[in-house]
């Protein structure tokens, strides 16, 4: 997942990353799509109802703020799990692009499934910037800067999953940028991943983002455990909205083993 590139993982939709994988499993594998619901949201929530989540969220308040005062809201319905919720202006130029997908997902750290909100796709970008000639001044895959709105994004997908009854939201960061702006309010599933980025952070907490992100994706940052350059890895970042399953991933050991981790794992760049 990118929150800067401008279209889905795969043209025809397919995601290229596998949760079984990773961790997680979809318990739910019929996609169902009916007729009549590609204007609200997983067939529940109309038009209306998104707007107003987004309004409590303070996205269009932020949008404003960058110098959108208008904006358009569209909702795509694939299907009663798979959505894609659109933020445009009033020429129809993409500002916020989210893709969602709703069921149920088996934690194997537990052995138990619970209703989530996937992120699978994520885009936010200031079109009035206009694209940069200067690819220096952006991130990985990124096509605009950005609109810094990711506390009202993630906002958003809290307020939804809780009206859906979900029990939190994941997403699967494509960039480390991407891991870094979320990770206000999500963490990765797995403590050995969470705590090695932030061990990263650590290592590097006076280099910029841009610089630091763009030394890891292209092989410039060493790893001293193995004395090899570090590839970064995929993993899953959860917030939880229910208290019991934060508490049944995130415990005592997790946190125990992300402060070891954090404390020891070292890295440096390449000269």
């Amino acid at each position: 997942m990118s929150i800067f590139s401008g279209s889905d993982k795969a043209p025809a939709g397919q995601s290229y990353i596998d949760p079984e994988a990773l961790g997680l499993i979809d318990v739910n594998r019929e996609f169902k799509t009916h007729l009549g619901i590609e204007d609200t949201l997983f067939n529940r929530f109309s038009a209306k109802e998104v707007d107003e989540l987004l309004q409590e969220s303070g996205m269009f308040e932020m949008l404003s703020m960058r110098g959108f005062q208008k904006t358009q809201l569209e909702i795509h319905g694939i299907s009663e799990v798979d959505n894609r919720i659109f933020i445009k202006t009033e020429e129809k130029e993409t500002l916020v692009h989210m893709r969602l997908k709703f069921s149920d997902f088996l934690f194997k750290k537990i052995g138990q499934s619970f209703p989530m909100v996937y992120i699978d796709w994520l885009l936010s970008q200031n079109v009035r910037l206009g694209k940069l000639g200067d690819k220096k001044k952006l991130f990985e895959g990124q096509e605009y800067p950005g609109l810094n709105i990711m506390n009202e994004i993630t906002h958003f997908i809290r307020l939804l999953s809780g009206k859906m009854g979900a029990a939190g939201a994941f997403n699967i960061p494509e960039y480390f940028h991407d891991a870094v702006l979320f990770h206000k309010n999500f963490r990765f599933l797995s403590e050995e991943k969470e705590g090695e980025f932030r061990a990263m952070l650590r290592c590097f907490k006076k280099e910029n983002l841009r610089s630091l992100s763009g030394a890891i994706h292209s092989g410039k940052i060493l790893d001293r455990d193995s004395s090899r350059p570090y590839t970064w890895t995929y993993g899953e970042m959860v917030s939880c909205t229910n208290s019991y399953l934060e508490k049944s991933l995130f415990d005592e050991h997790y946190d125990s083993m992300v402060a070891r981790i954090s404390k020891t794992r070292e890295f440096s760049r390449i000269e």
